[in-house]
């Protein structure tokens, strides 16, 4: 586990791996916002099925890029959730390398890539 850090130099890192992400990624005008909380909410999890005693280190909430439309309604934005205190409790030392890879993971969520294996698939 590694050491915690302060909320600031955590939104830090999570905005330097926003910067990773291609361009081409980033410049789309339906890009979701990225937020930073503590912990993922009980609704999310349940709703979500998690399985208890795993960590949930991200989520992607809204309706994923190849199944939008413009016929649709949103009742709220499209965000990507980083949860700082399961990435803390996970983390093995490269924290940078973690939250790379959840803000990533969770990207290719809203680019279309639905299940956990497919993302998988992709190395994230």
């Amino acid at each position: 586990m590694s050491t915690p850090a302060n909320t600031e130099t955590f939104d830090e890192i999570v905005e330097w791996a926003y910067s990773t992400l291609p361009q081409t990624v980033k410049d789309q005008p339906d890009f979701p916002g990225i937020q930073v909380a503590e912990e993922p909410p009980a609704d999310v999890l349940k709703k979500k099925n998690w399985p208890r005693g795993t960590e949930m280190l991200g989520c992607y909430s809204g309706v994923v890029r190849t199944k939008q439309s413009h016929m649709q309604m949103k009742v709220a934005p499209d965000l990507i959730f980083v949860f700082r205190g399961p990435i803390l409790r996970c983390s093995r030392g490269n924290l940078r390398a973690e939250v790379k890879r959840v803000v990533w993971h969770e990207v290719a969520h809203w680019l279309g890539y639905e299940t956990e294996e497919q993302v998988q698939a992709l190395g994230l």
